[in-house]
């Protein structure tokens, strides 16, 4: 029996669509993320909630008995996890579970279908036969839902195929590919506490709906539940390994998907989307390293195809897919990964496919564009939140740094730096470029170096922020850093680490800063009010 307190870690699998499957390992679902599918509506964004789980049970000599428990107001019903006794996840394509009944002992997995909305749930039990009863909804997986009137319809279609409706819309579709007897059911199950989204003080309460109950004739079923395609083969792959490195790469595939208008690279599970700055900081270790070039390149056109007065979408309205310009250090970000993606590659025709737009994006910088300023051969900014510590809550942006931030003057250096060297390699002059980064390099060290590193952003009325945060880290380890001098370099680093290395990372805020705050928590206010929350999510976001 695995206790209570055990039930809360959780499991994810994604299905590289952009959705996935992800529950805790008692199946107790605790966030709205939670469920058994989870789909993109469109691909890969506006992800939604249709299959929650499978209330089962196993069927034996005559007595029934729960696999399956949730939480109610006051109460966890029924009693499914006191017979589970193992949970394993090997790979990054299923989970099993492992219960003993006395009688019986019974194996559950559930598998994902790489590329596809769909999953495939296999039951086998020594004796016995089983009961599985799915709980649907459709809803986005950011909010729990109540009953609203809401009207789902099945259709049979024989020997083995169920259609669920959603107000005459097919959203769902069951395989059942063993002996099975069906039972119509259409139950309404109410107030499942979502315990998690509870202590985080988000929406928390949900109904659900079984509309019928599948009931097996033998001691093993399987079921294959998919969204809008049937994967062309039912095998999954395994992967199953314990090498950290092997495990790190296929984790790292699950981010990159395969959205309705070519490839794209999810920023974390459950809840982050596409986001442009992500994209091109994650690039290189999950597509370069692993020789993904094509991929790498698809996705860095695709990006450099909506760039707008010199700015790279920050992201991506769910529902329609619309981009969103607001970081002004995207399109930065976007040239170090074309500088990457050369090195890695050494393909000179994909440099001449995105050298102009590169060239416009120098342009727009060097200009500026109403959002950026070019100050003093300094990047300026205005308008907030526009780097990557975003944070904001109720209109309040928890860490502005209108100005000049370290971190875009010392990626601003390094595009003109990968610019000059792109067109060196194509047999184009270029010197215009290296005088051009001389004189921010020259104006970046009269500005930003400080006692002991640099500041952080200098204000609109040139007055320097003297927060220690990691954002001056950038300035050493670009591939063109703007500090060169060892002396200084050293200095940088040794006040990261002696102020803001901690276990797990970097914090964004020194431990002796009056905002520092030690404890990540509370609701989303409290939270998301924390000046050091965002370089910790950002740390998080990675490691999904």
């Amino acid at each position: 029996m695995i206790p209570l307190d055990q039930c809360e870690e959780e499991w994810l699998l994604p299905t590289r669509t952009g959705g996935y499957a992800s529950s805790t390992i008692c199946g107790i679902n605790a966030r709205t993320y939670h469920g058994y599918l989870i789909v993109p509506l469109n691909q890969p964004h506006h992800r939604f909630l249709i299959l929650s789980k499978f209330e089962d049970f196993l069927l034996i000599n005559g007595d029934t008995y729960s696999m399956s428990t949730n939480y109610y107001p006051g109460s966890y019903y029924p009693d499914g996890y006191k017979y589970l006794i193992k949970v394993e996840k090997n790979s990054n394509s299923k989970i099993t579970w492992h219960y003993d009944f006395g009688y019986s002992q019974v194996e559950k997995t559930l598998r994902v279908h790489k590329g596809y909305n769909a999953i495939t749930i296999t039951y086998i039990a020594t004796r016995g036969k089983f009961k599985l009863c799915p709980f649907i909804t459709f809803r986005s997986h950011h909010l729990a839902k109540k009953l609203q009137n809401e009207f789902f319809t099945y259709e049979i279609y024989p020997p083995n195929t169920i259609y669920i409706l959603y107000e005459g819309k097919r959203i769902l579709n069951f395989e059942i590919h063993d002996k099975y007897e069906l039972f119509n059911s259409g139950y309404w199950y109410y107030n499942f506490i979502y315990k998690l989204d509870q202590e985080l003080g988000n929406n928390y309460i949900e109904d659900l709906y079984n509309p019928f109950c599948i009931v097996s004739t033998s001691n093993k079923i399987s079921v294959t539940v998919y969204y809008d395609q049937r994967p062309k083969d039912l095998s999954v792959e395994e992967n199953e390994h314990y090498d950290i490195l092997k495990l790190l790469s296929a984790a790292g595939k699950d981010f990159v998907v395969k959205g309705k208008d070519g490839w794209a690279i999810i920023a974390g599970y459950h809840w982050f989307d596409e986001w442009g700055r992500d994209t091109f900081i994650s690039l290189e270790g999950l597509l370069l390293v692993d020789k993904q070039y094509d991929i790498a390149k698809e996705i860095i056109l695709k990006y450099l195809n909506l760039e707008k007065r010199g700015m790279l979408p920050n992201n991506f309205i769910s529902y329609n897919g619309e981009p969103v310009y607001r970081g002004v250090d995207i399109s930065l970000w976007a040239i170090n990964a074309i500088y990457k993606t050369y090195i890695y590659s050494r393909d000179k025709n994909f440099i001449r496919k995105v050298v102009d737009k590169v060239l416009d994006i120098i342009d727009w910088y060097s200009k500026g564009n109403g959002v950026i300023y070019n100050v003093d051969n300094l990047i300026f900014h205005k308008g907030a939140p526009r780097t990557w510590m975003d944070a904001s809550y109720d209109s309040r942006i928890v860490t502005p740094r209108e100005g000049a931030a370290v971190e875009i003057n010392a990626l601003w250096y390094n595009a003109l730096r990968v610019t000059e060297f792109l067109l060196n390699e194509l047999g184009e002059k270029a010197e215009y470029l290296s005088e051009k980064a001389e004189s921010v390099k020259k104006s970046f060290a009269e500005k930003f170096i400080s006692q002991d590193g640099l500041y952080d952003y200098i204000n609109w009325d040139n007055i320097p922020d003297k927060s220690i945060r990691p954002n001056q880290i950038f300035s050493i380890s670009l591939p063109f850093p703007i500090i060169d001098d060892k002396s200084i370099a050293s200095k940088i680093l040794t006040l990261i680490e002696s102020k803001l290395l901690r276990q797990y990372g970097l914090s964004s805020l020194s431990r002796e800063d009056p905002n520092y705050k030690p404890v990540y928590k509370g609701d989303r206010r409290s939270r998301e009010s924390l000046p050091q929350w965002t370089h910790m999510a950002l740390v998080t976001r990675r490691l999904c």
